[in-house]
């Protein structure tokens, strides 16, 4: 597999970065994974708008406009043979100094994971042991500290689930490992507000527009763990989601069949 490094195409095994670098000693950058699909680069503009915010937060900038990222991705998708997938963009700090709005270092990859399967049959999620922080500097950026969210998701397929919720230290609903969580009580849309220690997925802002033009009333604030477990519908979203229906929480079984908010929101993200 080819990759984009700094500003040439490499083999992986070619790709070097200083063993020295902040990004890599201590996971001091952000990435974004944006879904592929037809050979199509999906929301691009959005993923860029929100990198460049989030390297902002630490010091940092994109080395390459969004009018610049493009054509490297297009090439480095055809490079790879990637139709359907993502690419994942990540920024990282190159060198400790204390320079502000220094330039990022950029790896660009490719990947084929695709969930078409599990649309049919839904995600099993259950709770995170972890609380999210609401209060920390990076909780809103997509960082590459991204531990605890893997340590959770892995526990949680240990334990026969998909994804994991996090509740905040208030005990009010956060987030998922990889997601966003959203759900559906007497044809209301809920879902927890950017105070609740959460990203701003761009798949969740899309959503939140889609309910606007359908329709279909919609509330987002600081909710309690009860007010999503008696959910009559609940889903995830990310980039590379879209919306996937949940089928258990917990121990309880939702029946995809009876949903008739979801339907309404999938498609389109493609």
């Amino acid at each position: 597999m080819q990759v984009f490094l700094n500003n040439a195409y490499l083999e992986e095994d070619a790709a070097l970065i200083s063993p020295l670098s902040p990004g890599f000693m201590y996971g001091y950058g952000v990435f974004e994974t944006i879904r592929v699909s037809g050979k199509q680069v999906l929301f691009l503009d959005q993923h860029c708008t929100r990198m460049v915010q989030a390297l902002s937060v630490l010091g940092m900038v994109c080395p390459y406009e969004e009018n610049e990222l493009q054509p490297i991705v297009e090439k480095l998708l055809e490079l790879n043979g990637v139709s359907e997938g993502f690419v994942k963009v990540v920024c990282s700090k190159p060198t400790p100094t204390k320079q502000t709005q220094q330039k990022a270092d950029i790896l660009i990859l490719t990947g084929t994971k695709t969930y078409k399967e599990e649309y049919a049959k839904g995600l099993k999620v259950c709770l995170a042991d972890a609380r999210r922080n609401e209060f920390s500097k990076i909780v809103g950026i997509k960082s590459m500290n991204y531990a605890d969210n893997i340590l959770e998701k892995e526990a949680a397929v240990q334990k026969g689930f998909d994804e994991a919720i996090f509740l905040n230290t208030h005990d009010h609903v956060s987030e998922g490992c990889v997601s966003n969580v959203f759900w559906v009580k007497d044809g209301i849309v809920y879902t927890p507000s950017l105070h609740c220690g959460i990203l701003e997925g761009t798949a969740r802002a899309r959503i939140i527009k889609k309910c606007a033009a359908l329709q279909i009333p919609f509330q987002e604030g600081a909710y309690v763990l009860e007010e999503l477990l008696s959910a009559d519908e609940v889903f995830v979203t990310n980039a590379l989601m879209d919306v996937m229906p949940v089928s258990l929480l917990e121990e309880r079984h939702l029946d995809l069949g009876a949903y008739q908010v979801v339907p309404q929101l999938q498609g389109n993200g493609r």
